[in-house]
């Protein structure tokens, strides 16, 4: 059975509500389409139909896993084509700022998550939450299924003083959710006005 990604149908999915909105992007490497086209590509169609490209954001590796290396961080840049920002959130900041965001309604999120805690996309999705939620900014998580299912749950949780950039929220290490699920739980347990 073919998995249908709201990547590929967002014609369909995009609140009304949204539309014409100021959208920045959170991508990165596996940020892809069902026939693998890089999420950047896929909105850049949709620029201007369904909402306004305004930025892109990079987690941790890169926008495009440029930065594949462990623990190098990465600087943002203008993108070549587009000539609109590449902020990464794997540098001085892993938390947008209110700067970066001032020129947003909305906050699109397409990262593929692994089912694992200490895998850092989440994190980073959980920090933008808080952002978004201070700045006023919408944001719209376009889920993706979990490798490793989305039912079996193991560990312990996040002891609440262990707090890192590998664990901000108490789940198990793993988590049995969606990064969609994720969003929802953070939401309903932390950032109710995102």
């Amino acid at each position: 059975m073919a998995v249908l990604l709201p990547l590929d149908h967002l014609d369909e999915l995009w609140p009304k509500k949204l539309r014409g909105a100021r959208v920045g992007a959170l991508l990165h490497l596996a940020s892809v389409s069902s026939k693998l086209e890089h999420a950047s590509r896929v909105l850049e169609r949709c620029n201007d139909d369904l909402f306004r490209l305004v930025a892109f954001f990079g987690p941790q590796h890169g926008f495009l896993g440029q930065t594949q290396d462990n623990m190098m961080e990465w600087k943002s840049y203008e993108h070549p084509r587009l000539r609109i920002p590449v902020y990464s959130l794997y540098a001085e900041h892993r938390e947008p700022t209110a700067e970066m965001l001032q020129d947003l309604d909305v906050l699109l999120v397409d990262l593929q998550d692994i089912g694992a805690r200490y895998y850092t996309f989440i994190w980073t999705m959980y920090l933008c939450m808080r952002a978004c939620e201070k700045n006023g900014v919408a944001m719209v998580v376009l889920d993706r299924p979990n490798p490793i299912n989305g039912i079996s749950v193991e560990g312990p949780l996040l002891d609440p003083h262990d707090r890192s950039f590998v664990g901000l929220h108490q789940i198990p290490v793993r988590h049995g959710k969606t990064i969609g699920e994720l969003a929802q739980q953070f939401r309903d347990e932390a950032f109710p006005k995102c």
